[in-house]
């Protein structure tokens, strides 16, 4: 069974598989904060965004410190994200970068490299699939049958409540689950970005339209 093996941490890989759940609601976090739980509702970690900038932090609950800072890199024309350590933002603290395999996509399409990859030829791993259906997958380059954690529509959270569009994700053994929380987390900032765009620019085509016809 394929890994990715620690990367941001030994703590992180475990030797079986492991279950999450991503929700909005559950007991010691804000409501309206993305927590990432275990199947017993214990909050692994949770999403601070900031009110001024468009960092991203993953915050590890156990510590209550940030884990992981993650960044679009503005004007890029393949959606690119970087991610650091801890609450830096600077180059020596980078740990991988993810950005879209092409510019034009029907489903999305995201290369990971991380940060000793300075050339840059190949990735090192990739995202797939569908993510409004929760259906995407994290795989590393080079073998996309073997997939390191795969999301789904369905959590196994069952002691606890958690809002209705929690979804989940299955992580395979000795692989960093806190890189792959990650992962999921730029995947779905690019998806919801590119869904405000299309519905920005729907919504300016019918005003286009509604314009011309009640001129």
């Amino acid at each position: 069974m394929e890994s990715s093996g620690p990367i941001i941490g030994p703590q992180y890989t475990l030797p079986y598989p492991v279950d999450l759940a991503f929700t909005r609601k559950v007991a010691g976090v804000k409501h309206g904060k993305l927590a990432i739980t275990d199947i017993n509702g214990n909050v692994i970690f949770w999403l601070e965004a900031s009110s001024w900038s468009n960092k991203k932090k993953l915050v590890d609950a156990t510590s209550r410190q940030p884990l992981i800072s993650m960044k679009d890199k503005c004007w890029t024309l393949h959606d690119e994200w970087q991610a650091f350590r801890g609450d830096s933002t600077k180059e020596k603290d980078l740990l991988f970068r993810v950005k879209r395999s092409s510019m034009f996509q029907i489903h999305t399409k995201l290369e990971v490299f991380l940060a000793a990859n300075s050339e840059g030829d190949k990735c090192d791993f990739k995202i797939k699939g569908k993510y409004k259906k929760r259906k995407s997958m994290i795989y590393k380059q080079g073998d996309a049958s073997i997939v390191l954690a795969q999301m789904s529509k369905e959590h196994k959270v069952e002691k606890v409540a958690v809002d209705k569009n929690a979804f989940g994700l299955r992580i395979n053994p000795n692989t960093d689950f806190a890189f792959i929380v990650a992962l999921v987390i730029v995947l779905r900032e690019i998806c919801q970005t590119e869904a405000s765009q299309r519905d920005d620019a729907v919504g300016g085509v019918i005003e286009s339209v509604t314009s011309v016809l009640t001129s």
